[in-house]
C-alpha cells in the first residue's frame, strides 16, 4: 500500500471512529442490547480492514479516494411530504413503501403497517431479539463468494441506521412489491447513508422488492454505502430491482451478495443513470441443482461519471444457468466499467450461462473497460460470453434520416433500441415504463 492510500485510511479510520463513538455514547440503557454488540464487532472488523486502492485487481479502474476524502455525518431526515413521494413512485403499481430519507426511515411516509400475505417484515433490532432470525441473519452476513469480500460491508453493518429482514412463508405467492425509496437531499455538511436489507425466501415462495435511490439536488454531496444479504430458499423465486438515480454529485457503493437453493430463481434488474462515481458488485452462489440466475443491467454516462459493474456467478453444482445482459452508452468524460466473471467448477456438469457486455462510447474522451470472464473446469457445458465497445451505425442514421427524422432523433431512437433490449426483460410494466421514460430524458441530453 502507497503512503498515500496508508494516510487516506488513517483519516477515514479516524472520523469513522468519531461517529461511532458518538452512536455508543448516545445508547444509554442500550448498550446491552444484542444490537450495540452486532454494531461493534461488525466496527471492529471495519478497524482491522483496509479500503481498497487501483492496486488491487477487482478496483483496479475505481479509485475511491474522491469517496473518502470526505469526513462525512450521519444523515439528518428532511421534509417531504406525500405530493413530492409521488415523483419517486410508480404510477399504478400498489407497493409496501418503506422510505427513508437522507438514510432515517419516514415512518408517516412509509406503510409497514399493510404487510401483504405471506411475507413479514422485521427491523434488525428486533430481528436480534429473536434466536431463529438472529441465526438467519448471522448466516446470510457470512457469505464470502465472489465480489462480497470488501471493507464496505463492515461499514455499512456498523453504521446502518435502519436494517430490515424480509422473509417469506412456504408456499406462498407475496402480492405486493417491497419498495425501499431512498432519498438525500441537500444539507448544510456532506452525509453519508447505509441501506441494509436481509432477505430470506422460503420454500416455493415468490417475492419482488424494489430498491430505488434518488437525489433531489444535483449539488448535495453525499455517500450512499448499500447492502443486501438474499437468499432463495427451494423453488422460490426473488425478483430484485435496483434503480440508481442519485444526484450528480453523489457517491454509490452497492453490495449486493445472493445464495440459491435447488430449482429457485434469482433475477437482478439495474438501471444506473445517476451518481458522479458507482461501484456495484453483484455475486451469486448456487448452492444446489436446477437454478435460474439472470442479471440484467443498464448504464448511462454523461459528464464525468464514472460506473462499474463487478459481476460473479459462481457455478458449484450441475444442471444450473445463468443469464447476463448488460448494455450501456456513454459520452462526455464518462467511463464504464464491466468485470464479469462466471465460474464454472469441476463438478457443474450441464451448465448453460451467458453472459454478454455491449457499449456505445459515443465521444472521443469516454472510456469503457470490459473484461468478461468465463473460468471453466467441466466438460459437459454451453457457455458463451462476449464483449462489444462502438459507436452508432452510421448506415442506420442515414437510413432514418431518409424517413423524415433530423440527425438528433434518429441517433436517439437507436440508443433507446440498443438499450431497450435490456429494459424489455423487465417483468413488471409500470417500472419498464417509468425506467424507458427516464433513460428517454437523458439521452435527450446526449
Amino acid at each position: 500500500m502507497s503512503i498515500i492510500s496508508k494516510d487516506r485510511d488513517a483519516n477515514t479510520q479516524a472520523w469513522l471512529e468519531v461517529i461511532f463513538k458518538a452512536y455508543e455514547e448516545r445508547l444509554n440503557g442500550l448498550s446491552n442490547h444484542p444490537l450495540a454488540a452486532f454494531k461493534k464487532e461488525a466496527f471492529t472488523k471495519l478497524q482491522s480492514s483496509r479500503f481498497p486502492t487501483r492496486r488491487d485487481e477487482d478496483w483496479k479502474y475505481t479509485n475511491v479516494g474522491p469517496i473518502l476524502k470526505n469526513s462525512y455525518q450521519q444523515g439528518q431526515s428532511s421534509e417531504i411530504n406525500s405530493e413530492e413521494l409521488d415523483d419517486f413512485l410508480f404510477e399504478g403499481l400498489d407497493v409496501v413503501k418503506i422510505v427513508f430519507i437522507n438514510g432515517v426511515l419516514n415512518e408517516s411516509l412509509s406503510t409497514l403497517h399493510d404487510i401483504p400475505e405471506g411475507a413479514t417484515i422485521t427491523t434488525l433490532k428486533e430481528a436480534l431479539e429473536d434466536d431463529a432470525k438472529t441465526s438467519t441473519i448471522n448466516a446470510l452476513i457470512q457469505q464470502k463468494s465472489g465480489t462480497a469480500v470488501n471493507t464496505f460491508l463492515p461499514m455499512n453493518l456498523a453504521f446502518a441506521k435502519h436494517g430490515f429482514l424480509i422473509e417469506t412463508t412456504a408456499n406462498s405467492k407475496v402480492e405486493k412489491p417491497f419498495h425501499f425509496i431512498y432519498i438525500n437531499t441537500l444539507g448544510n455538511e456532506s452525509h453519508f447513508a447505509h441501506p441494509q436489507l436481509f432477505i430470506k425466501s422460503n420454500t416455493s415462495s415468490e417475492l419482488t422488492v424494489i430498491e430505488s435511490h434518488h437525489g433531489t439536488d444535483p449539488e448535495a454531496e453525499y455517500f450512499t454505502n448499500v447492502a443486501n444479504y438474499i437468499y432463495v430458499g427451494k423453488n422460490s423465486n426473488v425478483d430484485h430491482y435496483k434503480l440508481q438515480y442519485e444526484g450528480k454529485s453523489a457517491f454509490q457503493i452497492n453490495n449486493t451478495i445472493v445464495t440459491q437453493e435447488r430449482d429457485s430463481e434469482y433475477s437482478h434488474y439495474g438501471i444506473d443513470l445517476g451518481g458522479k462515481i458507482v461501484r456495484n458488485n453483484l455475486s451469486t452462489e448456487l448452492l444446489n441443482s436446477g437454478t435460474q440466475t439472470n442479471y440484467y443491467g443498464v448504464y448511462l454516462g454523461l459528464d464525468k461519471q464514472h460506473i462499474d459493474n463487478q459481476t460473479f456467478i459462481d457455478h458449484a453444482v450441475p444442471h444450473c444457468e445463468s443469464n447476463e445482459l448488460y448494455k450501456g452508452i456513454l459520452s462526455d468524460k464518462s467511463r464504464g466499467v464491466f468485470n464479469g466473471k462466471v465460474l464454472v467448477r469441476q463438478d457443474a456438469q450441464k451448465t448453460n450461462a451467458f453472459q454478454q457486455n455491449s457499449s456505445l462510447v459515443l465521444s472521443n474522451n469516454a472510456v469503457m473497460d470490459a473484461k468478461p470472464q468465463l473460468e471453466i473446469y467441466a466438460d459437459d457445458v454451453k457457455c458463451s460470453h462476449g464483449a462489444t465497445i462502438g459507436q452508432l451505425d452510421e448506415n442506420s442514421i442515414f437510413y432514418l434520416k431518409s424517413r423524415g427524422l433530423n440527425d438528433h432523433d434518429a441517433r436517439n431512437l437507436l440508443q433507446k433500441a440498443f438499450v431497450g433490449e435490456v429494459v424489455g426483460n423487465f417483468k413488471i410494466p409500470q417500472i419498464r415504463e417509468s425506467v424507458l421514460a427516464k433513460i428517454d430524458n437523458k439521452l435527450s441530453r446526449v
